[in-house]
């Protein structure tokens, strides 16, 4: 099969959808199919060109068996709103002009956020005549549209999502065949989190010998609520064996290290964006880590992607996120659930796990097996071929 990839996010990148679709794009293509992948070129989450990349209005690089077609994006510089919307704008403008060098394929696949793609998305594959895989992770209202835009849905031939609770709503919210719409996890990369690694390192750099350390990866941006862990660090100031560690960038990192430092907080480390290729070594020293999120009633489907790396190198979790995470969660007994946005509740349960180390390892130990039961890359990534292999013939 040809296989058109049409999405803004991608390796180097790191995030949700880059991982999703980068092991996905590798087993399609070494299992014998032809991959073509539409994208921007890597400025995400910095809004900052990666080194080794120069703006064009179109670039072909080929990497792994991939054709990545990359388009020229508006790089806004900022976080605020109208930037970051020109931002999304700009790279379904010029990647629609852009997918006509591209050669007649079996199947679009459009991941998303942002939205808008599915619109230019849907205008490509009608002008190619295809089938539409929609890869959803959240619903319109997430993204800030209105329900009158939900035509989308009924257009696309085929949505996939990554929680059981969005396809439920999906189903029954938006009154969607069952057919249409499909659950597809993401997978837990269990080999690269299996591996032994040496910390010792990073526990030179930043000072962490007979440290207990509770850990957060990913984006610093406002919906994450990093504002209640550097609150709980705090109220945990005079336990000189805890330091917190949060490893990412993002738009409210700033303003995190303002508030830590006017705190005098010395037990919260901000090391910025690292590769992702550093964080088995990052999240093998963590004893906890955490998924905080604001509490929204929209976020309640969400399965964040960092949750599936704890999980895989067996960390137990505690998350504030109710809704499929917390249920997940609870079912694998690999971690506490806390009261959302309660700075006093995630301490208690940072003690807890810090003052136990037999619940601290039996909870470690059933995230590793759940991931394996539950979040196989490979099983899942058959079933997606499966899923296409069946559209198109």
């Amino acid at each position: 099969m040809k296989i058109l990839l049409y999405t803004q996010y991608f390796p180097p990148e790191n995030n949700a959808q880059a991982n999703r679709w980068e092991y996905f794009c590798h087993y399609l293509v070494n299992h014998g199919h032809e991959v073509t992948v539409l994208t921007s070129f890597p400025s995400y989450p910095l809004h900052k060109l990666f080194p080794g990349y120069k703006r064009h209005w179109c670039f072909v690089e080929k990497q792994a068996g991939l054709t990545i077609f990359r388009t020229w994006t508006f790089l806004p510089g900022s976080f605020r709103f109208l930037a970051s919307w020109w931002h999304q704008w700009s790279f379904a403008l010029t990647s629609y002009f852009n997918s006509y060098k591209i050669g007649q394929t079996d199947v679009l696949i459009i991941s998303a956020p942002p939205l808008v793609l599915g619109s230019f998305g849907l205008r490509i594959a009608k002008k190619r005549k295809i089938p539409v895989i929609l890869d959803l992770r959240s619903t319109l209202e997430t993204f800030g549209y209105s329900r009158a835009k939900q035509g989308i849905y009924h257009e696309a031939t085929l949505i996939l999502v990554d929680s059981p609770a969005l396809l439920k709503d999906l189903r029954t919210t938006y009154a969607l065949p069952a057919k249409k719409v499909m659950y597809l996890p993401n997978g837990a990369d269990l080999a690269f989190f299996a591996q032994e690694v040496d910390t010792s390192f990073l526990e030179r750099q930043y000072n962490l010998y007979d440290k207990f350390i509770v850990l957060y990866t990913g984006l610093v941006e406002p919906i994450y609520g990093l504002e209640t862990v550097v609150a709980a660090a705090h109220l945990l100031k005079d336990q000189s064996e805890i330091v917190f560690i949060i490893v990412g960038a993002g738009s409210s990192l700033e303003k995190l290290k303002i508030k830590a430092k006017k705190l005098k907080l010395t037990n919260v480390i901000f090391t910025g964006l690292r590769p992702h290729e550093e964080m088995p070594q990052y999240i093998a020293l963590a004893d906890v880590c955490l998924l905080p999120f604001k509490n929204k009633a929209i976020l309640k489907n969400n399965l964040p992607s960092k949750m599936f790396d704890y999980l895989a190198a067996g960390k137990p979790i505690i998350t504030n996120l109710e809704g499929e995470a917390s249920h997940l969660l609870l079912e694998a007994q690999a971690g506490i659930l806390v009261q959302p946005e309660n700075p006093q509740a995630l301490a208690d349960s940072i003690i807890t796990l810090q003052q136990d180390k037999f619940l601290r390892h039996k909870m470690g130990q059933l995230a590793r097996t759940y991931a394996e039961n539950n979040f196989n890359r490979e099983e899942i990534s058959q079933k997606l071929e499966e899923i296409i292999t069946a559209l198109v013939s």
